[in-house]
């Protein structure tokens, strides 16, 4: 099985200096991420499609094994509660600006809200899918306990959608596996403040073997070939070093931080 981690998102300035070299100029900081980590889940594009232009940016950026993951925007997700007809502006709009990029994209994301159930989002969900292209894989993060019913599980096996793993507050995910990847989100509560990030606030191996556990006993089945897992600075305050942990975890080497001078980072 094909594991690959990294964090959710990288422009956050608090890492500077931390994991970023101090004097590095921000528009260089995907460059210095991508030559440590090879995937990343795009936040960003929950809040603002990103254009053409910038996406085109991020493959020029990066080297060409790198993979990103994209969430789609909250206007589709939240707003329009994947009302197509709704949302088919954004919806054409996030597709085509991501055509230079859609190469190195592993996965697109549908983070539903929690009041969003199962009932509500199947109708839907037929009406998209007979949008989406072809050549992107799918993950729905249902935060509603009605994602992990019998029959949310069966119509997600028969599209090959990833039901999301996540470590976030009011869900107990048991983590079905619905197709041939696995997506874990490790988000956390929220509560560590932004200016904290870029150090460990608080450690939480216990959620990391939790979840390394679960990575490692579906390993076992030769039907997953690959499994993603993605990070957030509120688990623990500073995700590039959770997820070198996890990757600890897991049995992978340990990635060093480090400058364009070769000196260690963290």
């Amino acid at each position: 099985m094909d594991l690959k981690v990294g964090c959710t998102g990288w422009s956050y300035r608090s890492w500077s200096g931390r994991f970023y070299p101090k004097n590095l100029e921000q528009k260089r900081w995907l460059q210095f991420y991508s030559s440590i980590f090879d995937i990343t889940e795009v936040n960003s594009s929950f809040y603002r499609i990103p254009s053409s232009a910038v996406t085109r940016k991020w493959n020029n950026d990066t080297p060409c094994d790198f993979r990103f993951t994209l969430k789609f925007p909250k206007s589709i997700t939240h707003d329009s509660r994947l009302n197509f007809e709704k949302c088919r502006d954004d919806y054409h709009s996030f597709i085509i600006n991501l055509e230079p990029l859609k190469q190195k994209i592993s996965v697109l994301v549908f983070q539903l809200p929690p009041s969003l159930t199962f009932d509500e989002c199947q109708t839907k969900l037929d009406i998209i899918s007979k949008h989406l292209p072809n050549y992107f894989r799918y993950a729905i993060e249902g935060r509603h306990e009605s994602w992990f019913e019998k029959n949310a599980l069966e119509y997600l096996r028969c599209k090959k959608w990833c039901l999301v793993w996540n470590e976030v507050p009011m869900v107990d995910n048991p983590a079905p596996v619905t197709t041939d990847f696995v997506y874990l989100r490790m988000i956390g509560d929220r509560i560590i403040p932004d200016d904290s990030y870029g150090k460990i606030v608080r450690e939480q191996r216990p959620i990391l073997e939790k979840w390394s556990s679960k990575i490692k006993k579906i390993s076992e089945n030769s039907d997953i070939k690959q499994a993603f897992v993605l990070l957030n600075n509120h688990l623990e305050g500073f995700s590039p070093n959770t997820a070198n942990r996890f990757r600890g975890e897991m049995g992978l080497e340990m990635l060093e931080f480090k400058d364009k001078n070769q000196k260690t980072i963290f």
